[in-house]
């Protein structure tokens, strides 16, 4: 594809690609742990909770796109000239090189999308918040589906014509690929940002104490950690974009981009391992614990309740912020005393009177 700069020579021994086993090993233990981790959301959900429901669906075609977009890369590896220097890369390769990275993209985005709108979903229905907030949580869906549309056609049909995609040889114009890089990357950032600071608000308000409350924010936070490895693939593209080397170069976006995938699967998965563990191992996670005991017998008013109030196939996280929706104190059971007062005024018979008594009387307040 070009002439070796100087210092350099053609080399046509392939058996030595920049950041292969690096790229290779991130796939395979990205893509047994994060389908462990899927198959144990999906079996937690549908027999454990019985609430298979759209975030399941969501992340389920998350995970095939992941599984797609890391299958680009292994091809590219194999057959498109990634991890070699440019001036060893034939034509051909090259082509393969520009059809496998085009077609990687295209998945990648909505391997993101779905990852984020699932955790969306699992907003909605868990904190179930007030007219403002839900359209708040709509209007990131309406975002994040609009521009990962608006991102794959423009990888797909943003230049004329379209076949110069993927093909150099063909001339033509496209929009400037730099751009699209860079735009892929700061909206997913921009709509992970959003969906972190969405719950702080709701959760916050929640009467319940602070090490709780940061723990369930922890836990929603959680599925937003791909964050930190967009932030970081941000930084890979600047200087990939630039270079003149691009086959090369790619080694460590490309890394960066297979960790993503796997992780925006992984993290939102994770908040119902608690689900599993409760039911199979509890000592696992200190429920047995005479903590856990009291933790499960606190309520929102701060007093104490009987045991077992918990509805069954909830966490005690999620049965507290559905009694604070609901405005009610749950499982306070009191007992009062009550005087009652019969009186007989049988007409023309002996005996009748007033009688005096008490009762024990339980109130439950639910």
């Amino acid at each position: 594809m070009a002439v070796p700069p100087p210092g350099e020579t053609y080399d046509f021994d392939h058996s030595h690609r920049h950041m292969y086993r690096a790229n290779m090993a991130v796939i395979i233990t990205g893509l047994i742990t994060c389908t462990g981790c899927l198959a144990l959301r999906v079996y937690t959900k549908a027999y454990l909770l019985h609430k298979f429901g759209w975030d399941d669906v969501s992340i389920i075609l998350a995970w095939v796109f992941s599984v797609g977009t890391q299958a680009c890369s292994i091809y590219g590896y194999e057959h498109g000239g990634m991890g070699i220097h440019y001036w060893n890369v034939t034509p051909t390769e090259f082509n393969i090189y520009t059809k496998t990275l085009l077609s990687a993209v295209i998945i990648y985005v909505p391997t993101l999308a779905l990852a984020k709108l699932s955790l969306i979903v699992l907003y909605h229905r868990t904190l179930r918040q007030k007219r403002y907030p839900r359209w708040i949580l709509y209007s990131l869906a309406l975002m994040i589906i609009g521009y990962s549309f608006a991102l794959m056609f423009a990888f797909l049909f943003g230049c004329h014509p379209i076949q110069r995609a993927w093909d150099a040889s063909v001339g033509g114009t496209c929009l400037d690929q730099y751009t699209l890089y860079i735009a892929t990357a700061v909206l997913n950032i921009i709509s992970d940002v959003a969906l972190i600071l969405v719950p702080i608000p709701t959760v916050w308000r929640l009467h319940m104490p602070s090490i709780q409350k940061v723990g369930l924010l922890l836990m929603f936070m959680i599925g937003c950690a791909t964050l930190v490895t967009g932030i970081l693939r941000l930084l890979s593209l600047l200087p990939f974009l630039n270079s003149k080397d691009p086959t090369y170069d790619i080694g460590l976006p490309n890394l960066l981009i297979n960790i993503e995938a796997n992780f925006a699967i992984i993290c939102i998965c994770l908040p119902f391992l608690r689900h599993f563990l409760r039911r199979y191992a509890p000592r696992f996670i200190g429920e047995n614990s005479s903590l856990a005991r009291r933790y499960m017998n606190y309520t929102l008013t701060g007093r104490s309740t009987t045991p077992g109030r918990r509805k069954e196939n909830r966490s005690p996280l999620q049965d507290e912020i559905e009694r604070a929706e609901n405005g009610a104190a749950v499982g306070i059971v009191k007992k009062v005393q009550v005087e009652i007062i019969t009186e007989d005024r049988s007409s023309g018979m002996e005996g009748g009177g007033v009688g005096v008594g008490r009762q024990e009387v339980v109130v439950c307040a639910e």
